[in-house]
This record gives C-alpha cells, sequence and structure tokens, in this order.
C-alpha cells in the first residue's frame, strides 16, 4: 500500500460516495487507476465493506452503553463472542486488559431494551459472571474513521 492508497482510503472514508474522478483529480491518478486500486484494497481485504452512518437517535436508538463482561474462564469465550455476534444491538465488543475480560458498546431503544440486553442475554450466559455498565450521557466526539494519514504517514 503506497501513499495514493492511503489518500484514497482518507477520501472514500469522509465520503465513500466521491467519484472515482474527483478522487483521481485529488490524488494525481485517472479515474481508470482510481478504479483499479479499490478493488485491490477490496480483494486485500484493507476496504471490509461499503455502509452507511446513521444518527442514532433518529432511528430510535437512544440510548449507549458500555457494558464490562467478567467471564469466569476463557473456555466460555467461544460461546461468548458467538452470542455477542448475533446481537444486533451490539455494534463493538474487546477483549480488554484490566479486571473486566470484555468491553461492548450497545446501542438501545430505551431503558428496558438495555435491560434485556444486558441481563436476559449477556448475563444469563454460561459464563459470564458479572456484568457493569455504563451509559453514555453525552457524545462529544465519536468517528467510526480509522486514521490512515498523519504525522507518521507523511502528512500532518
Amino acid at each position: 500500500m503506497d501513499r495514493k492508497d492511503l489518500r484514497i482510503l482518507a477520501i472514500l472514508q469522509d465520503d465513500a460516495r466521491t467519484r472515482q474522478a474527483e478522487i483521481g483529480r485529488r490524488v494525481g491518478l485517472s479515474a481508470s487507476s482510481v478504479n483499479e486500486r479499490i478493488r485491490r484494497l477490496e480483494e486485500e481485504g484493507v476496504i471490509r465493506r461499503w455502509t452507511v452512518e446513521l444518527d442514532a437517535a433518529r432511528v430510535g436508538a437512544d440510548i449507549t452503553a458500555f457494558v464490562d463482561v467478567f467471564i469466569e474462564s476463557p473456555r466460555h469465550e467461544a460461546a461468548f463472542v458467538e452470542l455477542i455476534r448475533g446481537l444486533p444491538e451490539v455494534q463493538e465488543c474487546h477483549f480488554v486488559t484490566g479486571e473486566s475480560s470484555c468491553l461492548v458498546k450497545a446501542r438501545v431503544a430505551n431503558r428496558q431494551a438495555l435491560r434485556e440486553l444486558v441481563l436476559d442475554r449477556i448475563n444469563a450466559l454460561e459464563g459470564v459472571r458479572q456484568t457493569r455498565t455504563s451509559i453514555a450521557l453525552a457524545t462529544p466526539k465519536e468517528d467510526p474513521r480509522v486514521p490512515v494519514l498523519g504525522p507518521d504517514r507523511g502528512e500532518g
């Protein structure tokens, strides 16, 4: 991956609907070269999927919660991961260092939906010892983009 690939990725993360001709103009390539590079980045798995970013509150997911999950033993992790992957409310799940085993980010419609997710689904799973939930009061920054350009990549 070269600097032009990184610039293409940065442009696409800002607006995936940017026309290839415009991307080419901005990075100094033809539209067909941009198309080839994007196709290669998809094939290599750098671009994993194309999606749209929604305003969660406007589509009824008013509560953002972070759930620390304490798993008793590594032998229970596979079942936990299988459960989490099947829960549409869960946006992220990370195995972490520290007291808890995992940190889960979820978006739900209301407190009842959060209760059902945490108590009836996650806590009910064999091997989950306990959970600790925090609800976001405000979100001053949330950015799904991955930094691909910056001082360490030759652009600051």
